[in-house]
């Protein structure tokens, strides 16, 4: 709106208002001239004005639009129909600026688009998507998950046709569920659009119909609304036959989070039974998952770094540590050590490529972007090329590490474009690729959790180490009693147990898996071997050896005394000869979680419990003992 008009150049122009007929201080005000061509007689336009202040009013032919508030204003046109004729409008859309010096002109021209006889309906293309999918429906679904269906319905010219969509729903061939969906617009596009939801015919399959063996079939325009000149192609799959939804079968993501205290600064990672699902959040959008089963351990202290650093070294010796305790375990849960650092940018997640042990920062909400990369991990793949991350794949398919092709976002309701970035790489804007798609959901389905539990618990070797910046690391070896947990294929390192007169006892030969988001690519490796008693007693040395590197460890000549105090907020303090045992093995009697590899002769440890149970390593076994907190 302009000022009002009240400063006048002389004198003479001034008049009283009754003189005048009006007050000399009231606002100017516009008009729009606008013209309507090109339609016959009797058809309506279907032409729209938006202007200031909330302005809007349809016009069905040439009119003059007085009154209006100077300013920018829209003009709209719409296709319409004239019997079974359509006429197109141009332009479109047009901005014509109004002002209070005069009116203002706009134009709308329509012109025949096409007629009933050579109008044709088709269905383009139909997916299901659950997080990405690409247009020929290549992606599989995972069971128990709800999916969107799009169906992309295209026309042969320019029109205002409106047309519904029947979806049928078949099970081992048989019909279970027929929808109809109403035009998403008033107008059918020309061609596919993935980018734009209003683009396509959408419905919401139910997680209950997601199931092996589904079977899908589409038809446009079912009851024959729409004249077209070929009623004959309007069904898909052309053959009436229903297009088979590769839909597989998946495991629940069993996963064990494990508050991590660095017993330097007290800092212990944030995450409980009441904010865990946030941990998950991202990675059930993404990844394909249809069911989670999470549980939060004990508090599990770490003194290999008193203090977590934004280094590479202090959150691998911490994450060997978990792998360890999760071996220990064999409770066919994924491992994810959850910290909780003094500083807000640097490090944030690290884990294995291959095996499914993983920490990271406890600061939501990235820390739920950062599980769902370090899982990603664990489920076999590296990084995508973006952000400059360490090892990046060779193989990623896309330049940029971006995603390639569509996706969905079912929690927000948003298309993923396919510029969007790969979450394994390290760029913002994260999605997921199909590529990264398809390797997990492969990975998860070849590597099941659940195949550890089938096996019985039995006394075992708990051994354990990683090769880093160019040397070899073998830690104590604790007996233990759990189920086994050995390599799936060979490698080039060996550990080998010998008896005092030079006897093997237990050969292993494996391959360490490679720890992703650290820059020097270390490697690390934790087996439970089973190992009998009488066969343990007898073990003198543990040697590890490959690519020209070589560490062995052996058996103090006597145990060591552990002295158990306890401290305050549930400090429990441990000192002992760390010349006879390296590291002691801190135990919950009641649950026998692993709740700290004690090491260097003296350790604080974060418990509640009344008792702790010790495995006071001698480097090739050790031995167990139980303690009374006193004082609790």
């Amino acid at each position: 709106m302009t000022a009002p008009r009240v400063a006048l150049r002389n004198a003479a122009l001034l008049c009283l208002v009754a003189a005048c007929g009006g007050d000399p201080a009231a606002p100017e005000t516009g008009s729009l001239a606008l013209a309507v061509s090109g339609l016959p007689n009797g058809t309506s336009a279907d032409v729209h004005v938006t202007g200031p202040d909330g302005f809007a009013r349809d016009v069905a032919a040439s009119a003059t639009l007085s009154g209006l508030t100077p300013g920018g204003y829209v003009v709209t046109a719409s296709v319409v129909m004239s019997g079974t004729q359509a006429y197109a409008p141009s332009p479109i859309s047009q901005n014509i600026a109004v002002t209070d010096h005069g009116p203002s002109d706009a134009a709308v021209a329509y012109a025949p688009a096409y007629s009933a006889g050579g109008f044709n309906l088709r269905v383009d293309g139909v997916y299901l998507v659950q997080s990405v999918q690409t247009y020929g429906n290549g992606i599989p679904l995972v069971r128990d998950r709800d999916a969107l269906m799009r169906v992309f319905v295209t026309a042969n010219q320019v029109n205002a046709a409106a047309p519904a969509v029947r979806v049928r729903l078949y099970r081992d061939g048989s019909l279970i569920r027929t929808s109809v969906i109403n035009a998403p617009a008033a107008a059918t596009p020309q061609t596919a659009n993935e980018g734009d939801l209003a683009a396509s015919w959408n419905l919401v399959i139910d997680k209950a119909d997601v199931q092996p063996h589904l079977g899908v079939l589409v038809d446009v325009d079912p009851g024959n609304a729409v004249d077209e000149g070929d009623e004959g192609d309007n069904e898909f799959p052309a053959n009436g036959v229903p297009l088979p939804v590769d839909v597989r079968n998946t495991d629940a993501f069993a996963v064990r989070f494990v508050p991590v205290v660095t017993s330097g600064d007290g800092r212990m990672g944030n995450v409980t039974t009441g904010n865990m699902a946030q941990f998950v959040s991202g990675a059930m959008r993404v990844h394909p998952l249809a069911a989670y089963d999470a549980v939060v351990a004990q508090p599990y202290t770490t003194n290999a770094n008193t203090t977590l650093q934004n280094d590479a070294g202090s959150w691998g010796t911490i994450l060997a540590e978990i792998e360890a305790a999760r071996v220990d375990a064999g409770d066919g849960r994924a491992w994810f050590g959850v910290v909780n650092p003094d500083y807000s940018s640097g490090i944030a997640g690290m884990g294995y490529i291959g095996l499914p042990s993983a920490i990271g920062w406890d600061k939501l909400p990235s820390a739920s972007g950062v599980a769902a990369h370090e899982w990603g991990h664990n489920w076999g793949r590296q990084h995508a090329p973006c952000g400059d991350p360490a090892n990046p794949d060779q193989n990623f398919p896309y330049s940029g590490g971006v995603t390639g092709v569509f996706g969905y976002d079912q929690l927000h309701q948003v298309v993923k474009l396919p510029t969007m970035h790969d979450l394994m790489g390290y760029c913002s804007s994260e999605w997921i690729s199909d590529y990264t798609y398809l390797g997990v959901l492969n990975y998860r389905a070849q590597h099941p959790l659940s195949a550890a539990v089938g096996q019985a618990a039995q006394s075992a070797l708990l051994v354990w180490g990683r090769i880093e910046r160019g040397r070899v690391i073998l830690e104590p070896a604790f007996r233990v009693y759990t189920r086994p947990s050995l390599p799936q294929t060979s490698g080039p390192y060996r550990i080998e147990g010998r008896a005092a007169d030079g006897s093997s006892l237990l050969r292993l030969d494996f391959a360490p898996a490679e720890v992703a988001d650290a820059p020097d690519a270390p490697r690390s490796f934790a087996f439970a071997v089973p190992l009998s008693s009488d066969r343990a007693d007898r073990l003198a040395t543990l040697t590890l050896a490959g690519e020209g590197r070589t560490a062995t460890v052996s058996a103090a000549p006597q145990a060591a005394a552990v002295d158990v105090r306890s401290g305050a907020a549930g400090r429990v303090h441990l000192r002992w000869d760390a010349g006879r045992a390296p590291v002691v093995l801190v135990r919950d009697p009641g649950t026998g979680q692993v709740i700290a590899f004690a090491r260097g002769g003296q350790a604080d440890v974060v418990t509640s419990r009344s008792q702790l149970s010790l495995s006071v390593g001698d480097r090739v076994g050790g031995r167990d003992l139980r303690v009374t907190l006193p004082g609790r």
